[in-house]
């Protein structure tokens, strides 16, 4: 037995990559133990490459990792990306920032009415939030070429597994690309193929999605080649109001359906 589980640990270890980073604060969560960092392309010593530059949150294994981390500080760490998950370790600070970086001014709060908008979806099909009032809807940020398992791979399992649960009822959900360069409606329609969307609500969004990202909170800009992607996810009741919101990526599925489910409750 014990040869065995050695044995696990070793094949672990030998899927486990390790790849040094160096970025700029933009965010810091102690209680989910993440934190969000604009980063340099991530290569390896070879030069071969595994993230472009962009903002991405990355999770520590303790709080005491993030501990007097401040936005605007420059850090390196290094990144273990396993199997399934990813996890930044022996994060130091090489220099000190200006402070702490106000969310974007457009952002809504609980209780306001969300802008309107007009994305097209992975069929070319024109999205409307005005179009979708009477339904709940669930919305989240995500890009096809996320390299980090515990990202974007996990907030769509969620939104897969939420979307079969809540068949058939009023609740749309959506994902919205920050990506729109790339994720162009063909490249989201094989995205959604390969989650198994196809005959749920559930529609994934590209176009000019700034003006929702904003609203929503979300981290976005796509200066030299940067991707903004703190995994803002929202719920707006039918009346197109921001009813409650998700931070990170590290939620439950069941806690995204209680929240849909009471706005369904909620009378029209």
């Amino acid at each position: 037995m014990a040869r065995f589980v050695v044995g696990l640990l070793v094949a672990g270890s030998l899927f486990a990559k390790t790849w040094a980073v160096d970025g700029i604060v933009i965010a810091v969560d102690p209680v989910a133990r993440t934190m969000l960092v604009s980063h340099r392309p991530i290569v390896n010593a070879r030069g071969g490459n595994y993230m472009g530059a962009m903002a991405m949150p990355f999770r520590v294994g303790s709080s005491e990792e993030l501990k007097g981390l401040q936005p605007g500080d420059r850090v390196t760490f290094e990144l273990v990306v396993d199997r399934d998950k990813s996890l930044a370790r022996g994060v130091r600070r090489t220099g000190a920032g200006p402070g702490a970086i106000p969310p974007p001014k457009e952002k809504i709060r609980l209780g306001d009415a969300l802008p309107d908008f007009a994305l097209s979806d992975q069929a070319g099909n024109v999205v409307r939030l005005s179009e979708l009032r009477g339904r709940v809807l669930a919305i989240d940020f995500i890009y096809t070429r996320c390299p980090l398992p515990d990202v974007c791979p996990r907030l769509s399992a969620s939104f897969a597994t939420v979307a079969k649960r809540l068949r058939g009822q009023e609740v749309t959900l959506l994902s919205v690309t920050v990506d729109p360069e790339y994720d162009t409606p063909e490249v989201l329609a094989d995205y959604a193929r390969r989650w198994g969307a196809t005959g749920l609500n559930w529609r994934f969004l590209t176009g000019d999605v700034s003006k929702l990202a904003g609203a929503l909170g979300e981290v976005y800009w796509t200066d030299e080649g940067s991707i903004g992607h703190n995994s803002a996810t929202a719920i707006v009741g039918r009346d197109g109001r921001l009813a409650a919101t998700l931070e990170g990526s590290s939620w439950r599925a069941d806690q995204l359906e209680k929240l849909i489910l009471h706005e369904l409750e909620t009378p029209k």
